[in-house]
């Protein structure tokens, strides 16, 4: 490794971790005015609610939006100060003063990777541990994606949760009088929450006659039901796909195809544990060129700016392919990558541009 790349990579190195920190502390006081109410209201402790913030982090997605930012800084600031020019009329072309970004990018899918793998499954599941602790309405029967609620006077059990679609599998609740008697029960097969009802089909429905306590049995091709628990609680009484690693998720698919449920969501949240990491590289490579090809006129400004709007129609674009995946229009494989060879390709678009 030469002198400049030492240089290049201790700068854009410097910038990362500032950067980090800022949108770190920007995103946690944000968090907290936003659900200090919801915090109160859930009664968790000053320590646990502070612990519940910090889990809640986005660092797969801050880690990625730092190196871009910090490789653009360091590259305009270069420009800025003819660094750039200086190493281009010295025969260097853009081909090889992108070696640091490219050297910083790995670094970062690497740094990327283990936190997926190690401590943000970790710092997820606490943090929805917490907040099923505070609410006990929720509590969660085992590690897979079993829910049992407790209302006022019912007890609900869903057997499996699609968080993406609102839908759940193999619906049961059981309604009880004053004496903990058992006087209905639901049994769906299938459920669609819709705003503030819940549809339901393939349905039977049992009720306790209470004049001689006889069982009347009717079955329903579709039953609405109020909703007597919220998808939020749901969603809090689950394993989400980002607090499994990527073998864990694996074998929950497994699991849940064998059971005959359908697995759509999870393989596309599967592939995308994959596809974005590489995410981290591209950005930097793409960041590098876009400050090498600044014209005189640009000033740094200009160059962040193109930089952040590039990050985020690439998170637009992730979004709306996963979406059409969620919703078994792509392939969970392309739904995936798909937003990674777009990328990719504009990233050598633009290398070639500023060469």
């Amino acid at each position: 490794m030469t002198t400049i790349d030492r240089h290049i990579i201790r700068e854009i190195l410097r910038y990362f971790l500032w950067i980090l920190m800022s949108v770190t502390t920007i995103y946690i006081i944000a968090d907290f005015f936003e659900r200090i109410d919801n915090i109160i209201e859930a009664g968790l402790s000053v320590r646990r609610a502070i612990l519940y913030l910090i889990a809640r982090i986005p660092l797969e997605q801050l880690i990625p939006a730092s190196t871009l930012l910090s490789v653009l800084l360091t590259f305009g600031l270069m420009h800025k100060h003819n660094e750039l020019t200086a190493l281009k009329t010295s025969g260097i072309s853009i081909y090889r003063c992108i070696k640091a970004p490219l050297i910083v990018g790995v670094g970062a899918s690497l740094a990327l990777i283990l936190c997926a793998e190690m401590m943000l499954p970790i710092l997820r599941s606490t943090a929805n541990r917490y907040w099923s602790e505070a609410g006990p309405k929720v509590q969660r029967a085992s590690k897979r994606q079993d829910v049992w609620l407790r209302g006022t006077d019912h007890i609900a059990h869903i057997r499996h949760f699609d968080a993406a679609t609102s839908s759940a599998a193999d619906l049961r609740i059981s309604f009880f009088d004053g004496q903990f008697r058992l006087i209905r029960r639901i049994e769906a097969r299938q459920a669609l929450f819709q705003e503030t009802q819940w549809f339901c089909q393939n349905v039977l429905e049992q009720t306790l006659d209470p004049t001689d306590g006889s069982s009347v049995l009717i079955h329903h091709d579709q039953l609405v039901l109020p909703a007597y628990f919220q998808i939020e609680d749901l969603k809090h009484g689950i394993r989400a796909a980002d607090e499994m690693g990527l073998l864990e998720l694996g074998e929950y698919i497994r699991a849940v195809a064998a059971e005959g449920y359908d697995t759509t969501t999870l393989r596309v949240d599967w592939q995308a544990k994959i596809a974005f990491p590489p995410v981290c590289l591209l950005l930097a490579v793409m960041a590098a060129a876009i400050a090498g090809r600044t014209r005189h006129h640009e000033g740094l400004a200009i160059v962040v700016v193109m930089g952040i709007g590039t990050a985020f129609c690439f998170w637009v674009v992730q979004s709306f392919s996963l979406a059409l995946g969620y919703a078994a229009l792509l392939p969970p494989v392309m739904a995936a990558w798909i937003p990674n060879m777009i990328y990719a390709g504009a990233t050598a678009i633009f290398v070639i541009r500023a060469e």
